[in-house]
């Protein structure tokens, strides 16, 4: 996917081979038997000095076991080998762009198979001008698009690293985005980027960051980016504290604070929280003639075209969202999961989506439009929700002398399918604040659409209580639920509510039931 990688060929390949042959037959401290699986890193005799010797050294299967002490990164794995290091607290491998780096892009990765385990990875720094991705763990694309390695990384910590391109496209390698190249520069997987099978157990992905402020127009996947080839596995992880952010003059896109999702991906027993995806520009942007050049969205979780997640045992709170346009109307959505636009499908049990927070804001002298909208849960497409509780989740938009919009602050539904099975959604907050008019819409749930497929709802054995959407410049409506078109005719659109509770909600329970 980083298109300013070169692919290495199989010579390179072959000469590392000789290279590591040759250290086996060397008699530096670190040489060993040809039947010797072990090797091991350190200040300890007979070790080597550093991960990357060792690395070269090994043979497929082998263990390289890594001391106490700090390491330096910039590591690239090739061969199928298990890194272990006493603990994440103890043995850390810092530096590099990236920290490590496991197969070659582009390369034969489809056999390799590679365990991290007891470490901690910190300090990446992936600038790559136009296209960075992978600060701290870098999985690429196999050859021809194909699936990379497949990597399993236990009890570690991915913290405090960046994928932050140093410059933008050149005239001779023209990026993917939709401005002049000298303005395109994308971060991606602040921590991890996996175009492989990657599972993550019991590790803390946590303070790392796509985008460089002033170049990056769009960073996505601040704690982990998935590509559309990868697989992705976290099991009784935490995602936490990690940011997608730009700034202007290029700044634009930010998508996924916590995770971003192009493949398959499943989260059991996790936490994705306090997590950010933030815009800060200077882009003309006008949500009346359709918007787009501009957005912040997903603070935790953001599933993108062909993208599908399972959802388990989880806990996604504490996600914000930001954005603020001073040359355009500002877009602001999803504080905790999107699975809107072109996204994919999603099922989503035995959840806690709470605390989460979306928030849209233009200049007070400006009279443009701010939105925001879908403080919990926002979707256009398939999505499936079961035993999960949807609380305390808030949206602001503020446009001191234009239009302010907030809809769905517990969950915002504009097209698809939305199935909702013994639901908790509470305490969910909205507020549009505007000096001309503001609309503030399904303090709950919202169903509406914005032109796309139409919505369609099941609400069964559910609460929907204590939801409150307020405005001061115009009358807010469906505290619980609003099932109808946002302006003008259209709606109500089809809604199914059985065994379900919605009252307590402000100022009304439901507009469209």
């Amino acid at each position: 996917m980083n298109r300013n990688r070169s692919s290495p060929t199989r010579l390179i390949v072959a000469a590392v081979a000789m290279a590591a042959s040759a250290v086996f037959a060397g008699a530096s401290p670190a040489a060993r038997s040809a039947t010797t699986a072990s090797l091991c890193v350190g200040a300890k005799p007979g070790c080597f000095a550093s991960i990357q010797a060792a690395v070269d050294a090994a043979r497929d299967g082998d263990t390289i076991d890594i001391g106490a002490g700090t390491f330096q990164g910039g590591v690239t794995i090739a061969k199928s080998v298990h890194l272990v290091g006493v603990s994440a607290a103890a043995t850390v491998v810092s530096g590099g762009g990236p920290v490590v780096t496991i197969g070659q892009f582009e390369g034969d990765n489809g056999g390799l198979q590679v365990a991290l385990s007891g470490l901690t990875i910190t300090g990446g720094l992936n600038d790559t001008p136009g296209f960075a991705a992978g600060g701290g763990v870098w999985i690429p694309q196999g050859s021809g698009d194909a699936t990379g390695a497949t990597v399993s990384i236990d009890s570690s910590i991915i913290r405090a690293n960046k994928a932050a391109p140093k410059a933008t496209f050149s005239d001779s390698d023209p990026g993917p985005c939709d401005v002049p190249q000298d303005e395109c520069a994308i971060g991606s997987g602040g921590g991890i980027a996996n175009s492989g099978a990657l599972t993550l157990t019991n590790s803390l992905v946590s303070a790392n960051v796509a985008g460089t402020p002033a170049i990056t127009d769009y960073a996505f996947g601040g704690g982990i980016a998935n590509s559309s080839q990868g697989t992705l596995t976290v099991l009784d992880s935490v995602v936490s504290g990690n940011r997608a952010a730009v700034s202007p003059p290029n700044g634009r896109f930010t998508e996924g604070g916590g995770i971003e999702d192009f493949g398959t991906m499943t989260i059991e027993d996790s936490r994705i929280t306090g997590n950010s995806s933030v815009v800060v520009s200077l882009v003309p942007n006008s949500l009346l003639d359709g918007g787009g050049k501009q957005l912040a969205d997903a603070g935790g979780v953001d599933l993108q075209s062909g993208g599908s997640a399972r959802i388990s045992g989880s806990t996604i709170s504490d996600n914000t969202v930001s954005d603020f346009d001073s040359g355009g109307d500002a877009e602001a959505l999803s504080g905790g999961v999107d699975n809107t636009f072109d996204g994919g499908t999603l099922v989503l049990t035995d959840s806690n989506v709470d605390r989460n927070s979306v928030r849209a804001r233009v200049p007070d002298d400006s009279g443009l439009v701010a939105d925001a909208n879908s403080g919990g849960l926002g979707l256009t497409n398939g999505t499936t929700v079961r035993s999960s509780n949807f609380v305390g989740n808030s949206i602001s938009a503020v446009s001191a002398t234009g239009i302010a919009f907030s809809g769905g602050a517990g969950i915002g539904l504009f097209g698809g399918q939305l199935t909702l099975e013994r639901a908790l959604v509470t305490g969910n907050t909205g507020n549009a604040s505007s000096g001309i008019f503001s609309l503030a819409l399904g303090g709950g749930i919202l169903e509406t659409t914005l032109g796309g497929p139409e919505p369609s709802m099941t609400v069964t054995h559910s609460v929907v209580t204590a939801n409150r959407m307020s405005g001061n410049a115009g009358p807010p409506l469906g505290g619980g639920i609003f099932n109808g078109a946002i302006l003008g005719g259209g709606g109500p659109y089809p809604l199914t509510v059985s065994n379900t509770v919605i009252q307590g909600n402000q100022p009304d329970e439901c507009v469209g039931c």
